[in-house]
């Protein structure tokens, strides 16, 4: 995920309200080549100065399609500002945004916390107001209306050694000239922040194997009609070095094949340009074999054709089949369903196959959980809901399950959530209060569920202010990271501090209630069931929660926080109340307008629940982010990459790999009533989803593309419920999409681990294979990521060898049915030696406490015990070594894979298996160690 850590490199698009100045042009620079000034300086030329004297013709003002040709080259032209030339330019075109490339409002220079030197500019450059008055500063000597050329921001910049930041321009410069003229002209802030209506990047595709090199040309249209070009002051930055690189200036230079993006900012712009180089010429007849029925195909060959990309070949029937199995219902195949679906002779079985797994109970537990990891189903969070640690969490999950399972509209669902109530209309506190202890003291979910909402997203810990409301809401709904917009410019897309501000005002108008009641109604029904409990009034802090948690121990009903909405109300800091107060001004108490990102202003005065603006900003058609975010988060869980990465970082500065993918599948996400089922099919019924992980010799790097499976680790929940159902007995294992009781993916909250009927806990392992925590707003919360521990869990961990080992797993089922006739009483050689390793121990222990007599009696017993070990080890081998033993063994091997990586061994695996079972003590200790070995191969815990 990207970070705010960077400074002049960093992109600064400041979403501004706009400015107006027109015809600005860049200053003259006496004495010197203009191409070299160009190239050295990137210098700005107007927009109406590329005609060239060369004949490399008119380059267009339009919105350009991709290069083709040599690199263009900046024709020579007079300078538009020649010396004595006093026309002014203004500080939100021109100034701020040279101060922004020049790197001084970044964090390493100016625009720390700090400042350097005691001058600070606001980071990123994001308050005009604030750094026209630090420049400004009275005594400050930065700028020095009556000495001009005495300025510090023009003598400091020229100074490689009186300057820390060392010489950022010369002298004479265009720079230096910008500045100069700047402060001639009265030094002037603009009266109001203007608005940029587009930045227009020329070319907005390039193609490497076209043109080596290529210069951009960026053009800013504002609102009044004015445009200019402001190459010069814009910034580039490359998304891949290895595959462009980008001067200041706006060069692009191609390196190795494969696609990326240049970005360019500018003001409150963030423009991505398309770039790359074709892994191979491809021509029209090739492109032409790879057309597909299927829209999602067709767009992914489309690009594929272009970057000279070759697809994978599709993938067998049954490697299709544990793939979509995993990916849909977090389950394993079953063996039975695996050679079922082998000899299937339906050429539709495919599609039949998915349509089976969305209909199951796992695929609605598997996506629930999904679902409470973007929402936040945090254990730890929902302490302060009063009720048990983990029942909340519960509630949280089965309410999310049951819209799941019905195949609820993904938007009623948000709507539930993004409009949840504790009680309803009719409902007194003393109601409330009753129905939830009720539930708590039952374990019974069902009224939550049947509840038309649920609250319990806006009543964590970590929502409670503005900010954080804001930052969870915009990460779990709209897949965009806004936190650098709390304090600062966001420097990877158009949010100010403003923006931000303003974006937070929409989550005011709720209130959870933990300690003072808000209505003195229900103060009053608290005073009765305080007195009804026998608890004083004048209880407070720890005191009454023991015995508010002694009281819901017992059973009784017992008073709990409650969700209130109110009118949006004014969250001040505290440095703003102390200056109130010493004005003596109350202030405004509540927020009368607000503005959702990117839009205008909403008044607010008479809205009784001002989250229904966000939503239904969010449910338009055409909302930016809403359908996108979980669009791309669904694909990115069934290609291990999202179609824009980071998943949760929807930003100007992030395009898409593939944009008119994403556009589709959001459409006709929408178009569907907002089905996931829709979604879920249109993506596994593809042939991208069904490509091959084998690479072809052009597609072995792609990792954005989509040209062939990308292999996944399991998920954490996944890896856990593998390993139990692979060493389950038959029946277990055929029941095992439909039998939630003992599933990691049914696990509701962040704490619960679940031991099951075994006694099985599997906390240790979930944390291990990387859970979510869902304690950060970053789906970078949940690992994917391999470790040693995860090495060390499979191979030696006692869970491992108790699944294996169990009297009810699948290989003690084997050994009951394996074991040959005998007498009644009679032990297996595996009793056996574990008797004699008792009396061993006996012994040994007998010897030390120098009990002579116990000693003879156990060897006697011993060597007894020994004798019959030999012999029936002999009878099991002569068993074994029979022609029917031997094909149960086969069978056994076959059932093995089967169950582990669901597929039929090859003639190799199988005769070294064999091998290993003839070195082993009895069938079921070589059936044993075939299994440890097939859970410890990559082919197990990764899906491919």
């Amino acid at each position: 995920m990207q970070t705010c850590s960077a400074d002049s490199g960093m992109l600064s698009n400041e979403p501004r309200e706009s400015s107006r100045k027109t015809g600005w042009r860049p200053w003259n620079v006496e004495g010197r080549g203009w191409h070299a000034i160009f190239f050295s300086l990137g210098l700005l030329f107007s927009a109406t100065s590329f005609a060239s004297d060369k004949g490399n013709g008119d380059r267009g003002k339009g919105d350009q399609g991709e290069t083709g040709g040599e690199a263009s080259q900046q024709a020579e032209v007079s300078p538009s500002f020649a010396t004595g030339n006093d026309e002014v330019p203004n500080f939100q075109r021109h100034v701020s945004p040279l101060f922004g490339r020049l790197g001084c409002n970044g964090r390493s220079c100016h625009g720390s916390f700090q400042g350097q030197g005691g001058f600070q500019l606001s980071l990123f450059g994001y308050d005009f107001q604030a750094d026209h008055l630090a420049l400004l500063a009275e005594g400050s000597g930065r700028v020095d209306l009556e000495d001009i050329d005495e300025s510090l921001i023009l003598s400091k910049p020229i100074d490689a050694d009186g300057h820390g930041g060392g010489q950022r321009f010369e002298k004479g410069s265009w720079e230096y000239n910008l500045l100069r003229n700047w402060i001639a002209g009265g030094a002037k802030n603009v009266a109001q922040p203007e608005r940029l209506a587009k930045l227009v990047v020329e070319p907005n595709r390039i193609d490497f194997s076209k043109t080596p090199q290529q210069q951009l040309q960026v053009i800013a249209r504002w609102v009044d009609g004015s445009e200019e070009d402001v190459t010069a002051l814009a910034r580039f930055q490359t998304k891949d070095p290895a595959l462009a690189e980008v001067s200041e200036r706006g060069v692009v230079t191609g390196q190795s094949s494969g696609d990326t993006h240049i970005i360019v900012s500018y003001d409150n712009a963030v423009v991505p340009v398309e770039v790359y180089r074709p892994f191979a010429a491809r021509s029209s007849a090739e492109a032409a074999d790879n057309r597909f029925s299927s829209e999602i195909d067709r767009l992914v060959q489309t690009k594929l054709d272009r970057i000279g990309l070759d697809r994978s070949p599709q993938v067998d029937d049954l490697t299709f089949l544990r793939r979509v199995s995993l990916d849909i219902s977090g389950t394993l195949p079953s063996p039975a369903e695996i050679k079922r679906f082998a000899i299937d002779p339906r050429p539709d079985k495919r599609a039949l196959k998915i349509e089976e797994l969305l209909g199951t109970p796992a695929y609605a537990a598997y996506w629930t959980t999904f679902l409470c990891d973007l929402t936040g189903n945090n254990s730890q969070e929902l302490r302060d809901v009063g009720l048990n640690t983990d029942f909340p969490s519960q509630l949280w999950y089965d309410w999310i399950y049951e819209r799941v399972r019905k195949n609820e509209p993904y938007s009623e669902i948000v709507r539930g959530i993004v409009m949840g109530r504790s009680r309803g209309a009719e409902e007194s506190y003393t109601d409330y209060c009753e129905r939830m202890s009720r539930m708590t003291r039952e374990k019974n979910t069902s009224d939550f569920v049947a509840l038309d909402s649920m609250p319990l997203y806006w009543m964590r810990r970590e929502t409670q202010s503005l900010e954080d409301r804001a930052i969870s809401f915009a990460h779990s709904f709209l897949g965009v990271q806004i936190q650098c917009a709390q304090c600062h410019k966001h420097p990877f897309d158009q949010w100010s501090k403003d923006d931000f501000a303003q974006f937070s005002r929409f989550f005011s108008g709720v209130e959870f209630s933990r300690g003072r009641l808000k209505s003195p109604g229900d103060r009053d029904e608290l005073a009765k069931l305080l007195e009804s409990l026998g608890i004083s009034p004048d209880s407070k802090g720890g005191n009454l929660q023991r015995q508010i948690a002694e009281a819901a121990k017992a059973g009784k009903t017992v008073p709990l926080p409650v969700l209130y909405l109110t009118k949006p109300k004014i969250q001040r800091t505290r440095e703003e109340q102390q200056s109130l107060a010493k004005s003596g001004k109350r202030g405004p108490l509540y927020y009368t307008e607000a503005r959702l990102l990117g839009e205008d202003a909403l008044d607010l005065r008479g809205v009784s629940d001002v989250r229904q603006l966000v939503l239904d900003w969010m449910l338009q058609p055409d909302n930016p982010y809403f359908a996108k975010a979980i669009v791309n988060r669904v694909w990115a869980k069934y290609f291990g990459v999202g179609i824009v990465t980071p998943i949760d970082d929807l930003s100007l500065a992030n395009p898409p790999s593939n944009g008119p993918l994403l556009d589709y599948l959001a459409d006709g996400f929408v178009r569907s009533g907002y089905d996931l089922k829709w979604l879920h099919r249109e993506i596994v019924s593809s042939r991208t989803y069904q490509t091959s992980w084998e690479v072809t010799e052009t597609n072995a790097a792609d990792r954005r593309n989509f040209s062939h499976a990308l292999t996944r680790r399991l998920p954490a929940e996944l890896v856990v419920d593998s390993c139990l159902q692979a060493t389950a007995n038959d029946s277990e294992n055929a029941r095992f999409r439909d039998d939630l009781a003992d599933r990691a993916i049914a696990i509701a909250g962040t704490t619960l681990a679940r031991a099951n009927n075994r006694g099985r806990n599997a906390s240790f392992a979930l944390d291990a294979f990387g859970r979510s925590t869902r304690s950060n707003n970053c789906d970078c919360d949940r690992s994917n990521e391999t470790s040693l521990i995860q090495t060390v869990y499979l191979q030696n961990d006692r869970d491992i060898h108790t699944l294996l080992s169990r009297a009810d797993g699948w290989i003690g089922e084997v050994r009951k049915q394996l074991s040959p006739p005998a007498e009644k009483g009679a032990l297996s050689a595996v009793e056996l030696e574990t008797r004699v390793a008792r009396m061993k121990r006996q012994l040994d222990a007998a010897r030390e406490a120098e009990n002579k007599q116990q000693v003879i009696q156990l060897e006697k017993r011993l060597a007894q015990t020994a004798k019959q070990l030999k012999e029936q080890i002999a009878l099991e081998r002569d068993a074994q070594t029979s022609q029917a033993a031997r094909s149960k063994r086969v069978e056994l091997i076959a059932e093995a894979y089967l169950r582990t990586v669901s597929r039929f061994p090859t003639a190799d695996e199988v005769q070294r298996c064999e091998q290993f079972f003839s070195e082993s003590a009895d069938l079921s200790v070589g059936l044993s160690g075939v299994m440890w070995a097939l859970i410890n191969t990559k082919e197990f815990v990764v899906n491919h």
